[in-house]
């Protein structure tokens, strides 16, 4: 068995550090020397040193380390010599070749099973394969499939209406593009890519999505950095949107959007923001909180709120329900429900946000109140007007106060 992966060889013997070796891209393969000799031989290969290192598998492992295999990485410490492998691969090929490794240390596994080609010196080219580019559905590797070092796949124009579940192996993709199709839903399991960074779904149907469960999966939340869901035809913008919260940027362009969903204040690490081109009558409050370099609200519908309509007022004293509740997301825990129950998180997902930052449910004040355009470094709108109008909760009396008086 081999295994295509990037390793750093460690010396136990150099006590420090001085020069510090670089990941290389390897090939290592568990295999017989020869046809008599039925010790198991495990052999290195790099670019640099094509022939091979062998180390003996055969009483001579000191200790496999995988507490990170989940995330495609382990370490095999040999006695003799003193080298420590550590591996970084396809977590789901790793694992495979871990098994067999632990196998042919107890003993437990036919040595005649372990070809003994598996020790002559393989062809290694000068690059794996990690950017993708479909741009006729002729090209489409149906049968074969996308190899599973891709890190970069571009699937566009290619007037697809469903979700390539394929994708879904490729656990190193750092960038997906599905942009020009049909698509008008995406699995749960999108939200589990670990390495998932750069989504663009730009003219797809997402307008037809009633769900956008994968934005709840923590390694989605934690990891996606861009997010392009311009020209969908959206009439809304999902509560869910505001987990992400590693989000740097945000492209929601060309749509039907009316409103924005309060919970885009969570996004922290926004700094670019694409809203032109849409419905809008008013931006959320909450987005106020934000360190913005960048917003265009140009081409909206800003012009046609009636702030008087709009003012309604239910301070008093919230139940204990909205108490815990406001202090649990306060804390910015993650939650989803494994954690809790399902009603429960409906519930904290409904929640509006103040200026202050403070959420609040179902006792506020909201009001429409025009601010300064100085939610951003560079703001790009279509009239001269310095003001906006912002959709504004306050969790209590002095928040009012301050945002009238003090803004």
């Amino acid at each position: 068995m081999k295994l295509h992966c990037n390793i750093k060889v460690n010396n136990r013997l150099f006590t420090t550090n001085v020069i510090r070796r670089k990941s290389l891209r390897s090939i290592i393969a568990i295999g017989r020397q020869t046809v008599k000799n039925m010790d198991i031989y495990l052999l290195l290969q790099t670019l640099q040193n094509k022939h091979g290192t062998k180390y003996k598998v055969n009483n001579n492992v000191d200790k496999i380390y995988i507490k990170f295999i989940n995330e495609g990485k382990a370490t095999i410490s040999f006695i003799e010599p003193p080298h420590d492998l550590i591996i970084q691969s396809d977590k789901i090929q790793l694992k495979s070749f871990i098994h067999i490794l632990k196998l042919a240390i107890i003993k437990k596994v036919d040595p005649s099973v372990l070809d003994i080609s598996n020790l002559n010196p393989k062809c290694m080219s000068s690059a794996p394969k990690i950017k993708v580019v479909i741009n006729k559905s002729s090209e489409y590797p149906t049968l074969e499939g996308f190899p599973r070092t891709t890190e970069e796949l571009y699937l566009v124009g290619l007037n697809r209406k469903s979700f390539d579940r394929q994708i879904l192996r490729l656990q190193s993709l750092r960038i997906l593009n599905l942009s020009n199709n049909q698509i008008s839903s995406l699995p749960n399991e999108l939200g589990t890519l670990q390495h998932l960074q750069e989504l663009i779904l730009s003219q797809n149907r997402l307008d037809r999505a009633f769900k956008w469960v994968w934005l709840n999966q923590v390694a989605i939340r934690s990891n996606l950095k861009l997010l392009d869901i311009s020209n969908n035809l959206l009439y809304k913008l999902p509560q869910q949107i505001g987990k992400l919260e590693s989000l740097v940027n945000l492209k929601a362009s060309q749509n039907m959007l009316s409103f924005l969903p309060q919970s885009l204040g969570n996004l922290h690490n926004l700094k670019y923001l694409d809203l032109s081109k849409n419905k809008l009558r008013y931006l959320p409050g909450s987005i106020r909180n934000l360190h913005l370099i960048t917003v265009d609200v140009s081409n909206n519908d800003f012009s046609s709120v009636h702030y008087a309509l709009y003012s309604k007022s239910k301070i008093n004293v919230p139940s204990l329900t909205e108490c815990a509740a406001t202090s649990f997301l306060k804390t910015r825990c993650s939650y989803d429900a494994s954690i809790i129950p399902f009603t429960l998180v409906k519930y904290l997902d409904e929640a509006k946000y103040c200026l202050c930052g403070n959420p609040c449910f179902h006792y506020y004040l909201r009001k429409f109140v025009s601010f300064d355009c100085n939610i951003a470094t560079n703001i790009i709108k279509s009239t001269e007007s310095t003001l906006l109008p912002f959709d504004c909760y306050f969790c209590s009396s002095k928040c009012v106060y301050y945002a009238m008086f003090c803004k």
